[in-house]
């Protein structure tokens, strides 16, 4: 039977904290080698760490981040802007993201604000004056005063959910090829009428280039899109339970519905089901994301596969490597495909 360890004491009120030399004495190793284990546990091998850990688990040890960032120039964080975080697929992004930078030694800061006016640049100020040491944002349409801040700190910066640039700077996929993806299939499938149920091009590059790829595939393609079941909101359940209402109560002449998310396309085939419209004999649902609950609806849902996780990850190495704490890739636009499920079928004679 193996020992277990005792657990750690509890701190006696008004006692010395524990120091870096304590966590190094505990541990049997320099301070140095403590250091790098907290700033650049990549450096060290995994058996050093796991010592240097478990002292510093038992020791309570809590590092000065002000002397620490005042010593490096550094205070090993990043900070992050992602508004409309609920009901999307940022979550994922963003704890890839996470993942990514705390393999290097960083924290990530997150702010997800509410749609703000382009100008207001009161969030990413607030992260630079907390001394983020760089920034990853939503999307390449940044406002001119985001970029100017930026460049006069000098802060290392990405732009995720973007197409891919020589910068690499912005982080993406071919929106166009997942356009492509869908409209095909569609068109092999018979459908030569569509509807549409996707975010709000006022205020979304997402939605607006989304929405501009489709109708160029379906141009293409001698695709019709309808405009009276062409419906824009909010990314989520209910909208897209209220939209397929809407456009069933129109009764357009279209075969398939295309969604901008999983999570409209969710709420599109509850409101389906509930009104006896049977998916995919009467008619066709697909979307894109390939959100985790994609397979398991119902019918399953037919969805582009879109990078969501690898956005978040590319983003965090490309950053690491503009901080020195790793190296860089040259910026490729990172592959998308179809999942072809039960939602869609044959278009109906």
């Amino acid at each position: 039977m193996t020992a277990s360890r005792p657990s750690s004491p509890l701190p006696t009120p008004g006692a010395r904290a524990a120091s870096l030399a304590d966590v190094a004495a505990l541990a049997g190793v320099s301070t140095g080698t403590v250091s790098r284990v907290l700033s650049r546990p990549n450096m060290i091998s995994e058996a050093t760490r796991l010592r240097v850990m478990d002292a510093v688990d038992r020791l309570g040890y809590v590092a000065n981040g002000t002397a620490r960032a005042l010593a490096m120039r550094r205070t090993m964080t990043v900070g992050a802007i992602v508004p409309r975080f609920g009901s999307s697929s940022f979550p994922a992004l963003v704890q890839a993201l996470e993942s990514t930078l705390a393999a290097g030694g960083y924290t990530l800061l997150l702010s997800a604000p509410e749609p703000r006016p382009a100008t207001d640049t009161s969030i990413l100020r607030a992260l630079l004056e907390r001394g983020v040491d760089a920034v990853a944002l939503l999307g390449a349409e940044q406002p001119q005063q985001v970029l100017a801040m930026l460049g006069a700190s000098r802060t290392p910066f990405v732009c995720m959910w973007a197409p891919p640039d020589a910068s690499g700077s912005s982080i993406g996929f071919d929106e166009k090829a997942a356009a492509v993806l869908i409209v095909e299939h569609l068109r092999t499938l018979g459908h030569r009428s569509l509807g549409y149920i996707g975010g709000r091009t006022s205020d979304s590059e997402r939605a607006r280039r989304r929405l501009r790829d489709l109708k160029l595939a379906m141009t293409e393609r001698s695709l019709v899109l309808r405009t009276e079941a062409v419906i824009e909101t909010d990314h989520g359940f209910r909208e897209g339970f209220e939209a397929m209402q809407a456009i069933a109560r129109r009764e357009p002449p279209v075969s398939a519905i295309v969604c901008g998310s999983d999570y409209l396309a969710a709420g599109a085939l509850a409101a389906l089901d509930q009104a006896g419209i049977e998916v995919p004999r009467r008619l066709s649902v697909a979307s894109f994301n390939d959100n985790d609950f994609a397979p398991y609806l119902h019918p399953p849902l037919t969805t582009v596969h879109l990078p969501i996780r690898e956005i978040g990850e590319q983003a965090g190495r490309q950053l690491l490597a503009r901080l020195g704490a790793g190296t860089a890739t040259a910026p490729v636009a990172l592959p998308v495909r179809l999942m072809e499920r039960a939602s869609t079928g044959p278009a109906p004679r």
